[in-house]
């Protein structure tokens, strides 16, 4: 049996030679070298933007595929881990870019059409308890709360995954209500722009897309949008207060006082 060690999973094996050079493919220029810090020599020489950062995402994706197997019992595909391992360096790339903007986004209450509702969801994780949460709040179209709510979910998983959950359990509480005109809104962009896109979903998350997009058929008329995370602050602290809770909690026309100065301060 080959040893398992970086120069074999990015240079030897061939199960993941054709998906790696698909995605580097500055590596069919190093396929006679023998050691993986020469080729990141190699790419550092040649400068090109982007090169270095892809080449240790790669290899950082294939390690976590590994490490779900092995400690998770979950079976990742390549593509699947080296999607995942973009994903999440988008996703920080985007919320760097969020804070430099030089302009502050508006974080009031902005009206919707007439018959409408508002939806904001958030996810939070909490590694120290090794479990996760979500909130949501639902809102007509003057800013009147119909709903607050917070879940906890008992089992560590990614961000991105936590805030699709939100979105799942949001629209799973809205279904019944029989709302007409819904707008969900969320602070995290990957999660809009997976969930929007045309084409089926090739993400470790597929499945849970899936579910959410059959879900989204079922109302007459809705959109998922972004908004900043300022704009998204009860949705945020409604998830987080539910680090000391054990099951779902849900405040029909109402909501809990840790959330009250928020949206007191977004009616202004």
């Amino acid at each position: 049996m080959e040893e398992e060690d970086i120069n074999h999973v990015i240079l030897y094996c061939f199960r993941l030679q054709d998906v790696l050079l698909s995605e580097l493919t500055f590596l069919k220029e190093n396929v006679v070298q023998t050691d993986f810090i020469h080729i990141v020599k190699r790419v550092v020489r040649r400068n090109k933007a982007g090169e270095l950062e892809k080449l240790f995402l790669c290899a950082w994706g294939i390690w976590y595929s590994r490490n779900q197997l092995i400690f998770e019992n979950k079976r990742i595909s390549l593509e699947q881990a080296i999607d995942h391992a973009l994903l999440v360096a988008k996703e920080y790339e985007c919320a760097v870019a969020e804070q430099q903007m030089g302009s502050k986004p508006h974080c009031g209450w902005l009206h919707l059409p007439v018959g409408s509702l508002k939806l904001n969801i958030d996810g939070a994780l909490f590694h120290d308890q090794g479990r996760s949460s979500v909130g949501m709040i639902l809102q007509d179209e003057t800013g009147n709360v119909l709903f607050t709510t917070t879940k906890p979910e008992h089992e560590i998983i990614d961000h991105m995954e936590v805030e699709l959950l939100a979105v799942l359990r949001g629209l799973q509480l809205c279904l019944p209500l029989g709302i007409h005109d819904l707008q969900v809104e969320s602070d995290a962009l990957l999660v809009v722009q997976e969930l929007t896109k045309g084409e089926e979903s090739m993400s470790i998350w597929g499945s849970l897309v899936l579910e959410i997009r059959n879900l989204l058929l079922r109302f007459p008329k809705v959109v998922i949008q972004h908004r900043g995370r300022m704009a998204n602050a009860a949705a945020d602290c409604l998830a987080k207060y539910s680090w000391h809770l054990h099951d779902l909690m849900v405040w029909w026309n109402s909501f809990p006082e840790v959330v009250s100065h928020i949206i007191e301060h977004d009616a202004l």
